[in-house]
C-alpha cells in the first residue's frame, strides 16, 4: 500500500504521533497537521500532488475540522479527496465524510477503516 499520501489532521500531539507511527508502519506517506489552517495550507500548496486521504479531527483551534470539510467541498481541486473523520463530538458520520470513527477508538478499528478505504478505492479503479 506504499506511496499513498495521508494528511493527518489532529490537534492532540499524542494521538497524532501514535496515528502517524501506525500509518507509516503500514507504508503510508504521512503529513501531520495540528490544526485546520495547516491542513488547508498543505492541500493548497501541494496541487496537483495532494493527499489520497484526509484524516480529520473536527474540534481544533484556529480552523475547525468542520471548516476544513466545508472549504474542501467548495473547492473543485479538493472536493474529490476522501475524508475520514475522527471525532468525540459527532454522533454519526458527518455529511461529506467518506468514513467516521467516534473517539475514543482502538487502533485496530482505525487501521481497518484506513485499509478499507484504500481497498475500496483500488477495487473501483
Amino acid at each position: 500500500m506504499g506511496s499513498k499520501t495521508v494528511l493527518l489532521v489532529e490537534d492532540d500531539l499524542e494521538i497524532r504521533d501514535i496515528l502517524q507511527d501506525v500509518l507509516e508502519a503500514d507504508g503510508f506517506d504521512v503529513f501531520p497537521a495540528s490544526n485546520g489552517k495547516q491542513a488547508l495550507d498543505f492541500l493548497n500548496l501541494n496541487q496537483p500532488q495532494k493527499a489520497d486521504l484526509v484524516i480529520l479531527d473536527l474540534m481544533m483551534p484556529m480552523v475547525s475540522g468542520w471548516q476544513v470539510m466545508e472549504q474542501m467541498h467548495q473547492d473543485p481541486r479538493l472536493s474529490q479527496i476522501p475524508i475520514l473523520v475522527l471525532s468525540a463530538v459527532a454522533r454519526d458520520k458527518p455529511e461529506g465524510a467518506a468514513a467516521f470513527l467516534r473517539k475514543p477508538f482502538n487502533i485496530d478499528a482505525f487501521c481497518d477503516a484506513v485499509r478499507d478505504h484504500f481497498s475500496r478505492a483500488e477495487a473501483s479503479t
